[in-house]
């Protein structure tokens, strides 16, 4: 054995004792990492976590076996090639990363950090999250191989393992399982136990050590019972949900946050005379910059909206609506359109906006306004629609414009959709159609997993791809659309039909936060703006009487009640009968693939380059006998023979010698044939070196064990470097 430096870092311990200490740390590691369930959806993610973390242990364990240094160093680098490999494989050049590889990786992580801040936990395992939470799982790893090399081991462990376990509630603020906790706290016992007794403490000593710990733990385990659950303390999860329709603020980018928080509030009530429950406008949108879309600032050129632009041909009935306003703090109020004449009940002073006749204030609040608001429900047949032309002059111009630069599959699309239709009407009915009626599914997870999530032109290319979405990506996708057939459109934001009850006799609805919606509204000329919303599974769609038996085209068939039902909203829905939704971040079996034969390399490299070695010392070896004698002391390393830099090739093999097994006479040749080459002026000899270094490999390796045999295979520490220089304290016995 080894005679340690009493000043070194780390206490002798066997390579045993070693291994066992690793597989301990390495089981709680794996148990810890199921605690991350209540903050990343679905088991992806764990997929490719545990693949890259047992690379980087592997990758540890395998320095660590054949002696290396710097293990710390390469176990990181091998782990930044590998979520290289499993994440942005585009950005390799022959598998090594490049300059865009770093820049790719950046932004995933910028990506993830938008994530973090804007989505409750749990989130979807989008590729970002899989990203950041396998990379630090792959760090951990090696910190606690660190760890383990240190003298007072057990503390440190004991404190790393304690935060990896304290991190899920601390976003969550969900309490982990007690099983958990004591599951890991028994592995750290056995861990502290070991320690103590390889500090030099007795072990009778290291008894009340271990007793004072499972106390320690018996107290943890019954304190949670008598206090409150964890509270969720991150910067950012578990946070209530940001504001939608705040001063200043885009409620186009706000809105698919708030739609994603699990947390539900009562956002207003309201009844109304009309039959048909309302869509309740707070902000209309109609700035696209092709990055997002932006509520309208009131210009000169704006038409005045309402009545005022109807046609007296076209059927309208006049109706009124009570809002209530229950949990909802903003300077905008949510009121149907199109808003006629003076809104009762207000507090505070209020101005209806030119463009979209939004409701708003400089001074006061929505919170706790009940109000009465006059409307219209105008009602054109299908016939006067397919008759309007509409002229797009000045005051229409800003509803037509789009960026200079747009993906093609945008128009293409549109045209395709609309090449039976002659006229607007029957346009906008086929692109509403399009989405409604087609192979579109509603979710609010897709886009963040898919990494698509916004309002842009690239993200509606994405959207027309994935067919996965929720209503900022319908509706930006159905306005921009219409826009580029020529037909001016906008976007409008506010809250869907909501839930009816009864209430006193008369028919009450509830919006909560989930009814968050954003819809399109289409103009027509003498009918004004009309909305449409092409959102499946959510509000009705907009269609309006055809004249008796006449089938037009692109018009979609009326269900029996005229409008189409909205199910509950939820966190994530999908269309009954919809193809199945794809999984959140196809990472795990591009990791599976990649770590494993990555697990395979690094478990086969050692011995793959020490046979290289070998046979090319064996070739040279007919030459040269110093080729030869090297390999015979890197066998011997390899074989936990004691090797010092120091030492002369008589007192080598004499040592060698001393082995059991040994074969004396090619020992003594090979030794003669050495001596002859590094001393005597005539160095040539008879024989074959080559076969006399076989004939004493193979005797040292029969009289070594087998568990030795297989480290010398697997782990040959003679690749560390050369042999430290050591003295000889006794026969099988070093010092440094």
């Amino acid at each position: 054995m080894l005679r340690a430096d009493p000043g070194a870092g780390a206490p002798a311990r066997s390579s045993r004792e070693s291994w066992i200490d690793h597989g301990i740390l390495a089981l709680a590691l794996v148990l810890l990492l199921s605690g991350f369930s209540t903050i990343v959806e679905g088991r992806d993610w764990w997929v490719t976590t545990m693949l890259v973390g047992a690379l980087t242990g592997l990758t540890c364990a395998v320095l660590r076996g054949i002696g290396f240094r710097y293990v710390a160093v390469v176990a990181v680098v091998v782990e930044l090639l590998a979520v290289a490999w499993i994440f942005v494989p585009e950005t390799l050049l022959l598998l090594v990363p490049t300059p865009s590889t770093v820049t790719a990786l950046a932004d995933l992580a910028a990506s993830a950090r938008e994530i973090i801040v804007e989505e409750q936990a749990p989130v979807a395992a989008a590729k970002p999250i899989v990203l950041v939470v396998a990379s630090s799982f792959g760090l951990i790893v090696i910190v606690g191989d660190l760890l383990l090399q240190r003298r007072r081991a057990a503390p440190l462990v004991g404190g790393l393992l304690l935060a990896v376990f304290a991190t899920p509630a601390l976003v969550s603020g969900e309490t982990p399982p007690v099983w958990l906790f004591v599951t890991v706290a028994a592995l750290w016992l056995v861990l502290l136990r070991s320690r103590t007794t390889a500090t030099g403490v007795a072990r009778a000593g290291a008894g009340p050590a271990v007793a004072l710990g499972a106390a320690a733990l018996a107290a943890a385990v019954i304190f949670p019972a008598v206090t409150p659950d964890v509270g969720a303390v991150a910067t950012s999860w578990g946070k209530p949900p940001p504001t939608v329709f705040g001063r200043g603020i885009n409620p186009m980018v706000e809105l698919g946050q708030n739609l994603r928080r699990n947390s539900t509030v009562t956002s207003l009530t309201y009844t109304t005379s009309f039959e048909e429950p309302q869509y309740l406008k707070v902000a209309t949108l109609r700035d696209f910059t092709g990055r997002t879309w932006k509520p309208a600032e009131t210009a000169r050129n704006d038409m005045f909206e309402g009545e005022i632009g109807i046609n007296r041909d076209i059927e309208r009935e006049a109706g009124k609506t009570t809002i209530t306003i229950r949990n909802l703090r903003s300077p905008m109020l949510p009121v149907p359109y199109p808003s006629i004449g003076t809104v009762e009940g207000l507090e505070g002073e209020w101005n209806f906006r030119k463009v979209g006749l939004t409701l708003e204030t400089l001074s006061s609040n929505s919170r706790g306004q009940t109000y009465t608001v006059p409307s219209l429900d105008v009602q054109p047949t299908a016939e006067q629609m397919r008759e309007v032309r509409t002229h797009s002059g000045l005051s229409l111009q800003s509803y037509l414009e789009l960026p200079d630069e747009m993906p093609a599959v945008i128009a293409r699309t549109a045209q395709e959709v609309t090449r039976d239709a002659d006229n607007d009407y029957d346009r906008v009915m086929a692109l509403q159609e399009f989405f409604r009626d087609g192979e579109f599914r509603y979710s609010e997870s897709a886009p963040v997993a898919d990494d698509y999530d916004g309002n842009g032109v690239d993200v509606i290319a994405k959207f027309l791809e994935v067919k996965a979405g929720y209503c900022v990506h319908f509706s930006s996708a159905m306005a921009v659309m219409a826009r580029t057939l020529g037909i001016p459109s906008r976007v409008a934001v506010g809250y869907a039909p909501g839930n009816a009850s009864i209430v006193d006799g008369r028919t009450r609805y509830e919006n909560t936060s989930n009814d968050l919606h954003a819809w399109d509204e289409i103009y027509f000329q003498g009918v004004g703006w009309v909305r449409f919303d092409p959102t499946v599974s959510i509000g009705s769609a907009t269609r309006f009487a055809e004249p008796a038996n006449t089938t037009p085209n692109a018009t979609p068939t009326e269900t029996p009640d005229g409008q189409e039902t909205a199910p509950v909203r939820g966190a994530d829905r999908v269309d009954d009968g919809a193809a199945p939704a794809p999984k959140a971040a196809d990472t795990a079996p591009r990791s599976a693939m990649v770590t494993l034969g990555a697990l395979v390399v690094v478990g086969v490299l050692p011995w793959l380059v020490r046979s290289l070695r070998r046979r090319v010392r064996l070739a040279r070896g007919r030459d040269d006998v110093e080729p030869l004698w090297r390999e015979l002391e890197d066998v011997a390393r390899d074989l936990r023979v004691p090797v010092s830099a120091a030492d002369t090739p008589r007192g080598f093999a004499a040592r060698l010698g001393q082995r059991p097994g040994v074969e004396a006479a090619p020992l003594e040749a090979l030794l003669r044939r050495v001596e002859r080459a590094r001393f005597a002026q005539d160095a040539e000899s008879e024989g074959d070196g080559v076969a006399e270094l076989r004939a004493v490999v193979r005797s040292l390796r029969e009289g070594s064990s087998a568990r030795t045999r297989v480290l010398a295979t697997l782990l040959p520490q003679s690749l560390a470097g050369r042999a430290p220089v050591m003295r000889i304290a006794e026969p099988g016995t070093l010092a440094t």
